[in-house]
């Protein structure tokens, strides 16, 4: 098959490229910054906020478009490059499969689509778009929070948490050492808490599982790549303390300290997140496993990198 691929150049659009390519297909990359070229890759520079997806030229032998561009930003959508990129761009790929009739559409959604920020909305809405279209065949794609692995590493909303939890620790930690080197104290261990519901679900889905199931699913429908056995956030955040050597509590009522406040304040758009989600899963096990050994071996990376 002939597949077109927006954002072939980000993070899921290049473990989904090349996952398709192993798979024996011929794919066009399609990026402001397009991938180099490569064996049965073509690159196409192009924009999805433009009409015609900002090409000139058209290849005729297209026979399906996997919609992967998007901004995932959680927070406030100021200048509302969110919407316009995650909507409009939405309803430009619509209008070129339509025009060029392309008969299948592949579109990456999210399994977050709740409503609690722009993000959700504007991936909820771009889901109704499509489904009244009038392409003949439709698939939906719905991921939860994607990690990525040693071979595709992603500084993504996982790993920006979890830099929050470091930086904000530090600066304790400067502080703290000070007041106990001159008062001669000896060394506590100070808890942080978190405030969240640590019996909740934080769903965590590995790249390669993600690819993997989008690769293999060529029939319409919906489908939900997330997690069947996703970690607790109790364990979670007690995973993460043991990394960076901080006691870490997740409570769902407490009097914030300064410190704590600071962290709810800098993480304020994780904090929906933090209270657990319940997702149904159409990959029945997750390769690698999110377990402890995963965790440390992100929160490794995410501090390598940073």
């Amino acid at each position: 098959m002939n597949i077109l691929v927006t954002g072939a150049s980000g993070f899921l659009g290049t473990a989904l490229v090349k996952r398709l390519l192993e798979k024996g297909h011929k794919i066009y990359g399609l990026s402001r910054h397009p991938p180099a070229p490569a064996e049965n890759l073509i690159p196409l520079e192009g924009d999805i906020l433009q009409p015609n997806l900002g090409l000139e030229r058209l290849p005729r032998d297209i026979h399906a478009v996997h919609h992967l561009a998007a901004l995932h930003r959680l927070g406030k959508d100021n200048d509302g490059s969110i919407e316009r990129t995650n909507i409009e761009g939405t309803k430009n790929v619509i209008d070129f499969c339509t025009a060029n009739h392309i008969s299948q559409l592949f579109f990456t959604s999210s399994a977050f689509t709740q409503g609690r920020n722009v993000y959700e909305r504007t991936k909820a809405l771009s889901e109704a778009i499509i489904k009244e279209s009038d392409i003949p065949k439709i698939t939906i794609f719905k991921p939860s929070i994607i990690l990525g692995t040693g071979q595709n590493f992603y500084p993504g909303h996982f790993s920006q948490f979890v830099a929050s939890v470091v930086k904000v620790h530090q600066r304790a930690e400067l502080i703290r050492r000070k007041i106990e080197g001159s008062l001669r104290l000896p060394v506590l261990e100070p808890v942080f808490r978190i405030r969240g519901n640590p019996d909740g679900r934080l769903n965590l889905v590995p790249v390669s599982s993600v690819v993997e199931a989008m690769a293999d699913i060529t029939c319409g429908g919906v489908y939900y790549l997330t997690n069947p056995e996703p970690p607790t956030l109790r364990d979670l955040v007690a995973w993460v303390g043991e990394f960076i050597l901080l006691k870490i509590e997740m409570k769902p009522y407490f009097k914030a300290t300064p410190l704590e406040a600071m962290f709810e304040k800098l993480s304020s758009a994780f904090g929906p997140y933090l209270l657990g989600d319940e997702f149904p899963s159409n990959i029945k096990e997750c390769s690698p496993k999110i377990e402890k050994t995963f965790i440390h071996e992100t929160i490794k990376r995410t501090l390598l990198s940073s």
